[in-house]
């Protein structure tokens, strides 16, 4: 089994009390500062309160330059001192400047727009009693809102954009260890997988029965450094920030471990997170009964979901007619350009299962040779690569101009047909074909208990550059948190996608 002094031999900084870890300069020097919550926080109301003033001063400008609104009507030059303190304590008492990082960006989204809209009801009442002699312009309150929404979501998803490339690069990520049944941290590296979620640098893992463990054990890419049972000791020797609890959902023996290990870890100020199945499978709304200490899961409101249901399929509408009529103008075009190189027709039939389980059919642009169908039949090295994933990054079938189409999705315009007559939705699962359907196993039920989409999680996630595997995970995930946030985040994300041709061939 792989031990402390193994794991942690070769090293660049020494661990007081032990041995040393290969920890880089950016965890340990003066880049750490990043990392802290303070810092992040602060980041935050600096952020928001340039941007709600922005967006102040714009819609002033906006307002007399379009509707020549009188001086009397708008904002007095001192209001910035009222309104910007009140938005940052709204926000403050609405929980908007917990971690940002313990929100997904869907939650980001449904947060930001409900506490700016919350914020400018409050500023609205504020307005009627501190400032009555006060005339405010009702064009202005609403060009203030609209540019509030952009600026403040912009200047929030920017930051989380960024910090998503500085840990990409190794920059401020926190120290973490995971602890649990071998199978259970496997999953939950999965998750953090499947999400692109690079906080956690994770030092090691420690298991719970560590004789049955091989000397030198890994997990993945993860060192087995223990036992549970030693989790102090290594955690001490290792200054870790977080520790991350996959404790067995049958065995209630370890819920006395996992309470006296998060006693301990107040004491030492390390943050201690327990991995659910059951609260973090789902999008499961829950909160803690003080009294009996347990957790209730709440049954979201019928209103809500019918109102998101009906955003979406507004949204497929509306997205629909636009992207029909774009294709309608692509046609002539493409056509020219394929029938030059290879005659023949312009669209191809690509097949799909529906959510009852028959194939049915949408129309893409081809961007493949006539015969492309029989030559992946008959070449059996080129059958053999395609099986694997289903894609062929290097494939001898598409034409030079398919390329073009493929690397800017324009093929997938005529889709766009298929959303007006509601075989398929903008954002949802991937669309299978009946050969892969075998892939899903006992999960094609929940797969088909959605609406399949043109765009998805996993096209903004990972798109061709992922295994199958992870496509999978990534389309129960889609099934198991869906929410309108979550599509409309999809739906942003896939724009700037196309616009990079970022991971399409």
């Amino acid at each position: 089994m792989a031990t402390l002094e193994t794991v942690v031999a070769q090293s660049r900084e020494p661990v007081a009390g032990g041995p040393h870890l290969l920890l880089s300069p950016r965890q340990t020097g003066p880049w750490r500062f990043l990392s802290r919550l303070w810092f992040k926080t602060a980041l935050l109301v600096i952020t928001d309160a340039t941007a709600i003033f922005s967006a102040h001063y714009l819609a002033e400008t906006f307002t007399q330059w379009w509707l020549r609104a009188p001086q009397a009507f708008l904002n007095p030059s001192y209001y910035y001192i009222f309104y910007v303190p009140f938005f940052v304590a709204v926000f403050y008492f609405l929980e908007e400047y917990r971690d940002f990082d313990s929100r997904r960006p869907e939650k980001e989204l449904e947060l930001g727009v409900k506490g700016i809209s919350f914020f400018f009801v409050a500023l609205a009442c504020a307005n009627f009693i501190l400032f009555k002699q006060q005339g405010f312009s009702r064009y202005l309150l609403i060009f203030w809102y609209v540019f509030s929404i952009v600026f403040i979501l912009g200047v929030r998803f920017s930051l989380r954009g960024l910090y998503s490339t500085l840990r990409r690069h190794g920059f401020a990520r926190e120290t973490a260890l995971l602890a649990g049944s071998p199978n259970r941290v496997l999953d939950l590296r999965r998750q953090f997988s499947v999400q692109r979620h690079f906080r956690y640098d994770f030092l090691g893992a420690l298991l719970e029965h560590q004789g049955m463990v091989d000397r030198e054990a890994r997990l993945g890419d993860l060192p087995v450094l223990g036992d549970l049972e030693a989790w102090e000791e290594i955690a001490d020797r290792l200054s870790i920030r977080w520790l991350i609890l996959t404790l067995s959902a049958n065995d209630f023996g370890q819920h006395v471990q996992a309470h006296e290990i998060a006693r301990r870890c107040q004491a030492k100020g390390i943050a201690v997170q327990v991995y659910s199945d059951l609260l973090g499978s789902c999008e499961f709304q829950y909160e803690r009964d003080e009294f009996s200490g347990c957790f209730h899961i709440l049954t979201p409101p019928q209103w809500s979901r019918a109102l998101q249901v009906a955003v979406k399929t507004m949204m497929d509408r509306i997205v629909g007619v636009i992207g029909s009529l774009v294709a309608l103008v692509l046609v002539p075009f493409v056509a020219a350009l394929v029938k030059l190189e290879d005659p023949g027709p312009v669209f191809y039939r690509r097949e799909f299962v529906d959510q009852d389980g028959a194939t049915r059919y949408y129309l893409k642009f081809r961007s493949m040779v006539m015969d492309a169908d029989l030559q992946l039949q008959s070449n059996r090295a080129l059958r053999q690569q395609f099986d694997h994933k289903f894609k062929l990054k290097h494939d001898p079938r598409v034409l030079r101009v398919g390329r073009v189409l493929r690397k800017y999705s324009i093929d997938e315009f005529p889709q766009f047909f298929s959303l007006l007559t509601g075989q398929l939705s903008f954002v949802g699962p991937r669309v299978i074909s009946s050969q892969e359907s075998d892939r899903y196993g006992s999960l094609l039920p929940r797969l088909l208990s959605v609406k399949p989409g043109l765009t998805g999680y996993w096209q903004v996630m990972g798109r061709q550059n992922t295994s199958y595997e992870e496509r999978i995970y990534m389309d129960m995930f889609y099934v198991d948190h869906w929410s309108i946030w979550l599509d409309l985040v999809i739906a942003a994300k896939t724009f700037w996608k196309v616009l990079r041709a970022d991971g399409a061939y």
